[in-house]
Protein backbone atom coordinates (compact mmCIF):
# COMPACT_ATOMS: atom_id res chain seq x y z
CA UNK A 1 0.00 0.00 0.00
CA UNK A 2 1.25 3.50 -0.84
CA UNK A 3 2.85 5.27 2.13
CA UNK A 4 0.77 8.38 1.49
CA UNK A 5 -2.42 6.32 1.76
CA UNK A 6 -1.18 4.72 4.97
CA UNK A 7 -0.46 8.16 6.44
CA UNK A 8 -3.97 9.35 5.56
CA UNK A 9 -5.52 6.27 7.16
CA UNK A 10 -3.49 6.78 10.32
CA UNK A 11 -4.46 10.45 10.37
CA UNK A 12 -8.15 9.57 10.18
CA UNK A 13 -7.72 6.94 12.89
CA UNK A 14 -6.04 9.39 15.27
CA UNK A 15 -8.71 12.00 14.61
CA UNK A 16 -11.52 9.55 15.36
CA UNK A 17 -9.73 8.22 18.44
CA UNK A 18 -9.32 11.70 19.89
CA UNK A 19 -12.94 12.54 19.23
CA UNK A 20 -14.26 9.26 20.60
CA UNK A 21 -12.05 9.46 23.70
CA UNK A 22 -14.08 12.37 25.05
CA UNK A 23 -17.23 10.30 24.77
CA UNK A 24 -16.44 6.80 25.94
CA UNK A 25 -12.89 6.22 27.14
CA UNK A 26 -11.11 6.96 30.44
CA UNK A 27 -8.42 8.57 28.29
CA UNK A 28 -10.71 11.57 28.10
CA UNK A 29 -10.30 12.22 31.81
CA UNK A 30 -6.54 12.36 31.41
CA UNK A 31 -6.77 14.78 28.50
CA UNK A 32 -9.21 16.98 30.38
CA UNK A 33 -6.97 16.91 33.46
CA UNK A 34 -3.94 17.90 31.37
CA UNK A 35 -5.96 20.67 29.77
CA UNK A 36 -7.10 21.96 33.16
CA UNK A 37 -3.54 21.86 34.46
CA UNK A 38 -2.34 23.82 31.39
CA UNK A 39 -5.06 26.41 31.98
CA UNK A 40 -3.92 26.86 35.58
CA UNK A 41 -0.28 27.10 34.51
CA UNK A 42 -0.27 29.26 31.37
CA UNK A 43 3.54 29.31 31.24
CA UNK A 44 4.53 25.89 32.51
CA UNK A 45 1.83 24.13 30.46
CA UNK A 46 3.01 25.19 27.00
CA UNK A 47 6.67 24.80 27.97
CA UNK A 48 6.02 21.24 29.15
CA UNK A 49 4.13 20.44 25.98
CA UNK A 50 6.88 21.84 23.72
CA UNK A 51 9.54 19.90 25.64
CA UNK A 52 7.57 16.65 25.41
CA UNK A 53 7.00 17.09 21.67
CA UNK A 54 10.68 17.81 21.09
CA UNK A 55 11.71 14.66 22.95
CA UNK A 56 9.05 12.60 21.17
CA UNK A 57 10.31 13.84 17.80
CA UNK A 58 13.88 12.86 18.65
CA UNK A 59 12.61 9.42 19.67
CA UNK A 60 10.88 8.88 16.29
CA UNK A 61 7.34 9.12 17.71
CA UNK A 62 4.69 10.31 15.21
CA UNK A 63 4.53 14.09 15.07
CA UNK A 64 0.97 14.05 13.71
CA UNK A 65 -0.35 12.81 17.04
CA UNK A 66 1.43 15.44 19.11
CA UNK A 67 0.30 18.24 16.79
CA UNK A 68 -3.32 17.12 16.95
CA UNK A 69 -3.08 17.02 20.73
CA UNK A 70 -1.94 20.66 20.64
CA UNK A 71 -5.15 21.66 18.87
CA UNK A 72 -7.13 19.42 21.17
CA UNK A 73 -5.69 21.06 24.31
CA UNK A 74 -4.89 24.65 23.37
CA UNK A 75 -7.05 25.57 20.36
CA UNK A 76 -6.04 26.75 16.90
CA UNK A 77 -3.71 29.74 17.37
CA UNK A 78 -1.91 28.72 20.59
CA UNK A 79 -1.79 25.10 19.44
CA UNK A 80 -0.23 26.11 16.14
CA UNK A 81 2.44 28.12 17.94
CA UNK A 82 3.27 25.44 20.51
CA UNK A 83 3.18 22.53 18.08
CA UNK A 84 5.34 24.40 15.58
CA UNK A 85 7.91 25.16 18.26
CA UNK A 86 7.96 21.60 19.56
CA UNK A 87 8.34 20.05 16.12
CA UNK A 88 11.05 22.55 15.10
CA UNK A 89 13.09 22.03 18.27
CA UNK A 90 12.66 18.27 18.06
CA UNK A 91 13.77 18.18 14.43
CA UNK A 92 16.79 20.29 15.30
CA UNK A 93 17.63 18.02 18.23
CA UNK A 94 17.54 14.98 15.96
CA UNK A 95 19.61 16.87 13.37
CA UNK A 96 22.30 17.69 15.93
CA UNK A 97 22.24 14.12 17.24
CA UNK A 98 22.79 12.82 13.73
CA UNK A 99 25.61 15.28 13.17
CA UNK A 100 27.47 14.94 16.46
CA UNK A 101 26.28 12.07 18.59
CA UNK A 102 25.21 9.27 16.27
CA UNK A 103 26.77 10.11 12.93
CA UNK A 104 28.13 6.65 12.21
CA UNK A 105 24.79 5.01 13.06
CA UNK A 106 22.91 7.42 10.79
CA UNK A 107 25.40 6.90 7.97
CA UNK A 108 24.84 3.15 8.17
CA UNK A 109 21.06 3.55 8.11
CA UNK A 110 20.95 5.84 5.06
CA UNK A 111 23.86 4.36 3.12
CA UNK A 112 22.99 3.93 -0.53
CA UNK A 113 19.82 6.04 -0.33
CA UNK A 114 19.56 7.52 -3.83
CA UNK A 115 17.13 10.21 -2.76
CA UNK A 116 19.43 11.47 -0.05
CA UNK A 117 22.37 11.46 -2.46
CA UNK A 118 20.37 13.62 -4.87
CA UNK A 119 19.35 15.95 -2.04
CA UNK A 120 22.96 16.34 -0.94
CA UNK A 121 23.91 17.56 -4.41
CA UNK A 122 21.18 20.17 -4.34
CA UNK A 123 22.08 21.35 -0.84
CA UNK A 124 25.42 22.66 -2.06
CA UNK A 125 23.69 25.32 -4.17
CA UNK A 126 20.18 25.85 -2.73
CA UNK A 127 20.24 24.54 0.80
CA UNK A 128 17.36 26.56 2.24
CA UNK A 129 15.01 25.89 -0.68
CA UNK A 130 15.83 22.18 -0.81
CA UNK A 131 15.16 21.69 2.91
CA UNK A 132 11.83 23.53 2.65
CA UNK A 133 10.77 21.49 -0.38
CA UNK A 134 11.71 18.15 1.15
CA UNK A 135 9.65 19.00 4.22
CA UNK A 136 6.67 19.94 2.06
CA UNK A 137 6.94 17.06 -0.39
CA UNK A 138 7.51 14.31 2.20
CA UNK A 139 9.66 12.25 -0.18
CA UNK A 140 11.50 10.99 2.91
CA UNK A 141 9.66 10.46 6.23
CA UNK A 142 9.97 13.47 8.54
CA UNK A 143 11.69 11.70 11.46
CA UNK A 144 14.16 9.93 9.20
CA UNK A 145 15.02 13.14 7.39
CA UNK A 146 15.76 14.89 10.68
CA UNK A 147 18.66 12.55 11.34
CA UNK A 148 19.68 12.20 7.70
CA UNK A 149 20.19 15.94 7.35
CA UNK A 150 22.70 15.74 10.18
CA UNK A 151 25.21 14.00 7.92
CA UNK A 152 24.73 16.38 5.00
CA UNK A 153 26.45 19.68 4.26
CA UNK A 154 23.49 21.85 5.29
CA UNK A 155 24.25 24.36 8.03
CA UNK A 156 22.54 24.02 11.39
CA UNK A 157 20.82 27.42 11.29
CA UNK A 158 19.62 26.89 7.72
CA UNK A 159 18.17 23.53 8.66
CA UNK A 160 16.32 24.95 11.65
CA UNK A 161 14.76 27.91 9.84
CA UNK A 162 13.92 25.97 6.65
CA UNK A 163 12.41 23.09 8.60
CA UNK A 164 10.26 25.50 10.61
CA UNK A 165 8.99 27.12 7.41
CA UNK A 166 8.49 23.83 5.57
CA UNK A 167 6.47 22.27 8.40
CA UNK A 168 3.98 25.15 8.75
CA UNK A 169 1.29 23.64 6.46
CA UNK A 170 1.46 20.27 8.22
CA UNK A 171 1.33 21.89 11.64
CA UNK A 172 -1.71 23.94 10.63
CA UNK A 173 -3.48 20.85 9.30
CA UNK A 174 -2.95 18.63 12.31
CA UNK A 175 -3.62 21.33 14.89
CA UNK A 176 -6.87 22.24 13.19
CA UNK A 177 -7.91 18.59 13.06
CA UNK A 178 -7.15 18.39 16.77
CA UNK A 179 -9.55 21.24 17.48
CA UNK A 180 -12.21 19.55 15.35
CA UNK A 181 -11.69 16.30 17.26
CA UNK A 182 -12.39 18.18 20.49
CA UNK A 183 -15.53 19.72 19.00
CA UNK A 184 -16.75 16.33 17.75
CA UNK A 185 -16.06 14.83 21.16
CA UNK A 186 -18.12 17.52 22.83
CA UNK A 187 -20.97 16.83 20.41
CA UNK A 188 -20.82 13.09 21.14
CA UNK A 189 -20.79 13.69 24.90
CA UNK A 190 -23.71 16.11 24.68
CA UNK A 191 -21.72 19.14 25.83
CA UNK A 192 -22.36 20.92 22.52
CA UNK A 193 -25.30 20.92 20.14
CA UNK A 194 -24.34 22.74 16.94
CA UNK A 195 -26.84 23.68 14.27
CA UNK A 196 -26.81 22.05 10.87
CA UNK A 197 -24.73 24.86 9.43
CA UNK A 198 -22.02 24.09 11.96
CA UNK A 199 -21.59 20.59 10.57
CA UNK A 200 -21.32 21.90 7.01
CA UNK A 201 -18.72 24.47 8.04
CA UNK A 202 -16.65 21.83 9.82
CA UNK A 203 -16.88 19.45 6.85
CA UNK A 204 -15.93 22.23 4.44
CA UNK A 205 -12.96 23.15 6.63
CA UNK A 206 -11.66 19.58 6.67
CA UNK A 207 -12.13 19.20 2.91
CA UNK A 208 -10.38 22.51 2.21
CA UNK A 209 -7.39 21.59 4.37
CA UNK A 210 -7.06 18.12 2.83
CA UNK A 211 -7.20 19.54 -0.71
CA UNK A 212 -4.74 22.32 0.14
CA UNK A 213 -2.33 19.85 1.72
CA UNK A 214 -2.48 17.65 -1.38
CA UNK A 215 -1.90 20.64 -3.68
CA UNK A 216 1.10 21.77 -1.60
CA UNK A 217 2.53 18.25 -1.62
CA UNK A 218 2.18 17.93 -5.39
CA UNK A 219 3.59 21.38 -6.09
CA UNK A 220 6.55 20.87 -3.77
CA UNK A 221 7.30 17.43 -5.27
CA UNK A 222 7.31 18.80 -8.81
CA UNK A 223 9.41 21.82 -7.86
CA UNK A 224 11.86 19.58 -6.06
CA UNK A 225 12.09 17.32 -9.12
CA UNK A 226 13.01 20.34 -11.25
CA UNK A 227 15.77 21.33 -8.84
CA UNK A 228 16.91 17.74 -8.31
CA UNK A 229 16.44 16.00 -11.68
CA UNK A 230 18.36 12.94 -10.45
CA UNK A 231 15.48 12.00 -8.15
CA UNK A 232 13.42 9.04 -9.31
CA UNK A 233 10.65 10.23 -11.68
CA UNK A 234 7.83 8.83 -9.53
CA UNK A 235 8.80 11.12 -6.66
CA UNK A 236 7.37 14.09 -8.48
CA UNK A 237 3.92 12.53 -8.85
Amino acid sequence: MNKLVINRVLLAAVFLALAFSLYALPFAEWIVAIGDWSDRHPVAGPITYVACVAVATILFLPGSVSMMIAGFLFGVAPGFLYAGAGIAFGAQGAFLTGRRGARRWVEQKVAGNKRLEAIEKGLREEAFLIVVLTRLSLIIPFNVLNYAYGITSVRSRTHFVATTVGMLPAVALYVYLGTLARDVGQILSGDATPQGLGYWIAAAGIAAIVVLTWVIHRAASRTLARHLPTLEPDNAN
